[in-house]
């Protein structure tokens, strides 16, 4: 590794040896890449990108989670949880145990459940020996908190590719 070292008398960028300045350059170049990216580049990821696991009544269950910022435009939702069902899941689905996996889910991650836009979704990925295909099915749900401080019963409702884009500000991702 090389050592840049700089003189108290080196003052301009004149006086710097050259691996000294092919560094700064480098560093300059590297922070107005930065600087210049697009805003949705940066922060194009999910949040989280995981598999949950939880203990139904009989068997465990798994989801593959991807956790997103909230919809820019809707102030009641503060994250989007999309949540694919697997072909390896041998217990409940998430649809089966919704309410339980979004109050499970929001302890895991700090979030009320009732202030996210839960997508549970279907693909071939969803069915052991399925050929490949781009057919899906999502399934948008949303939850209220009662009177009591309880989750309300689901609200579900089938939506697009496209509504799932927008419910992650364009930043989903198929794993």
């Amino acid at each position: 590794m090389q050592q840049i070292i700089v003189s108290p008398q080196a003052s301009t960028l004149g006086s710097m040896s050259i691996a000294a300045r092919k560094s700064i350059c480098l560093l300059a170049l590297v922070f107005l890449a930065g600087a210049f990216a697009h805003p949705h580049a940066l922060r194009a990821q999910p949040v989280s990108d995981t598999t949950f696991t939880w203990r139904g009544y009989t068997h465990e269950s798994e989801t593959h989670l991807q956790l997103y910022p909230g919809p820019p435009d809707d102030e009641n939702r503060d994250h989007t949880v999309v949540m694919r069902e697997l072909a390896e899941n041998t217990g409940p689905t998430v649809l089966d145990d919704i309410e339980y996996v979004a109050e499970e889910v929001g302890r895991a991650f700090g979030m009320d459940p009732a202030r996210v836009a839960w997508v549970v979704h279907w693909g071939a990925f969803s069915y052991e020996d399925a050929a490949a295909s781009d057919k899906e099915v999502l399934v948008r749900i949303t939850f209220r908190r009662t009177s009591t401080g309880r989750l309300s019963a689901p609200y579900w409702r089938i939506i697009t590719p496209n509504d799932l884009r927008e419910l992650t500000d364009n930043r989903y991702q198929a794993p």
